[in-house]
């Protein structure tokens, strides 16, 4: 059930991480970067700026698309329903909401087809089920984990961390009648399918890109086809009418130079010097940052190449991420990691950020035994869930005007809401603890700390690691 976790393993948190410091970095790679954020002038007069004076501004900067729904939060959880195939036990639905699941560890081809025309739907129908009844709205199945039946090299070791020749390309024909029975059971419940699973890396994907090319022609052809799934009136069924499916582009593990490379030759294959055309929606996996802030630059980085093949005007996904594995138990860090990068993915345009993942035994764990063993002994929630629920309460219904980035580690993001709310998101990025004086043309009066709790706003307010909502 869990065939990549030994992969995701091996990579370290400082996998692929941008090294350029931020502050030196942001004005060049966000000055006319592709549409979702744009860089403004620190004395930009159309804004109103925070006012801290205890150090430069150098960087102020906002998302195209400001107004904040609770599309842009989701989740992967293994283990939402039991599994005959694990000893591991159901954990309970988040007490928080979201909208998005991403089924990827949860239910994948080998699992779903183990032999050739026999099907087992029994998770993913119950996870579906049950998600669905706790609110989630969306679901993206991800290609990956081809079965050995239907490898073209069976005997592949895939690099050890998943089953044998899962990494390689399918028989296409096999592929074909797989996804068409796929996207005819779940018509009107996936809407999703992500073409494939971090194919820059071996151990996911072994085949030449021109074999995931035909992966992704197909799948587009397919997933999208309204004899597969169609729609009328809110009832979808195969040959139904309108097809309200999307396919997602298949996202690199991590954004750096050598896998922005990748993408760009693998774009390029499919038209050169044209538009990539099977993709509805842009993604990638936001993993290799200590510094959460820093997803800012990597996503400009990303919008470039993107641009490149006329891809500038889609929705951009983060379809996997999280701080990945930690080796020090500190609650509170991850608590402050997990808000700091929600909101700076937002701030740099991105239009959905699902987590990885809930109960994983290593990578962003929010759920304390999620592997029977907590090496904290941690039971239920741990301190960072509790932090996703507060971050998504401030953020979801509002617009984010823009954020500020001052010399000295201070981050101040602006919230609006009708009836003339106003707020501002402070923390700071590098563990210091500092005074901030309230400006007084804000007029604020009371602040919320990371764990939601309402005091009045005194006229100075120390500002850490852990964000704070100042608001009127």
């Amino acid at each position: 059930m869990f065939g990549d976790l030994a992969q995701k393993a091996k990579r370290n948190l400082c996998l692929g991480m941008l090294l350029i410091p931020f502050s030196f970095a942001i004005s060049e790679l966000l000055i006319g970067c592709g549409g979702g954020t744009s860089w403004m002038s620190p004395n930009d007069s159309s804004i109103t700026h925070f006012g801290y004076t205890g150090s430069p501004l150098v960087g102020t900067f906002a998302p195209a698309s400001k107004a904040m729904s609770d599309a842009f939060f989701g989740m992967t959880i293994h283990r939402l329903v039991a599994n005959p195939t694990s000893s591991m036990a159901a954990v309970p639905f988040p007490a928080f909401p979201f909208h998005t699941f991403r089924l990827w560890d949860v239910a994948n081809w080998a699992m779903l087809e183990p032999a050739n025309g026999q099907y087992n739907w029994t998770t993913m129908d119950d996870t579906i089920a049950t998600a669905k009844q706790n609110g989630v709205k969306d679901f993206i199945f991800t290609l990956g984990h081809v079965p050995a039946w239907a490898s073209k090299k069976p005997a592949d070791p895939c690099g050890g961390a998943v089953a044998l020749g899962s990494c390689d390309a399918p028989d296409m024909r096999a592929f074909d009648n797989f996804l068409t029975q796929m996207v005819r059971r779940y018509c009107g419940s996936v809407q999703y399918y992500e073409t494939w699973n971090e194919p820059n890396l071996k151990d996911f994907w072994s085949g030449t890109d021109a074999q995931l090319l035909s992966i992704a022609r197909d799948l587009y052809q397919i997933a999208k086809d309204p004899a597969s799934c169609g729609c009328t009136n809110g009832v979808c069924a195969p040959g139904g009418g309108v097809n309200p499916n999307k396919v997602i582009l298949p996202p690199v593990n991590s954004i750096n130079e050598p896998n922005l490379s990748w993408l760009d030759n693998y774009l390029f294959l499919a038209a050169a010097g044209g538009t990539y055309p099977y993709a509805d929606v842009a993604s990638f996996h936001g993993y290799g940052y200590t510094q959460p802030e820093d997803i800012v630059q990597g996503v400009a980085q990303l919008k470039k190449t993107l641009a490149r093949h006329g891809l500038s005007s889609l929705e951009l996904w983060d379809t996997e991420a999280s701080w990945g594995t930690t080796t020090v138990d500190d609650q509170e860090q991850e608590a402050s990691w997990l808000m700091r990068f929600h909101v700076a993915q937002a701030a740099a345009g991105v239009s959905r950020f699902v987590w990885y993942a809930y109960d994983n035994c290593a990578w962003g764990t929010l759920w304390g035994p999620a592997c029977q063993d907590s090496s904290d002994n941690w039971q239920g929630v741990r301190l960072p869930a509790e932090a996703y629920a507060t971050v998504e309460g401030w953020m979801v219904g509002a617009r984010l005007d823009h954020c500020e980035q001052y010399q000295d580690g201070l981050w101040a993001c602006e919230l609006q809401r009708s009836a003339g709310y106003e707020g501002w998101v402070l923390w700071d990025s590098t563990g210091a603890s500092r005074s901030v004086r309230i400006p007084d043309k804000l007029q604020l009066t009371e602040y919320r700390d990371w764990q939601n709790n309402i005091r009045v706003l005194p006229g100075e307010i120390t500002v850490d690691q852990m964000p704070v909502l100042v608001e009127n």
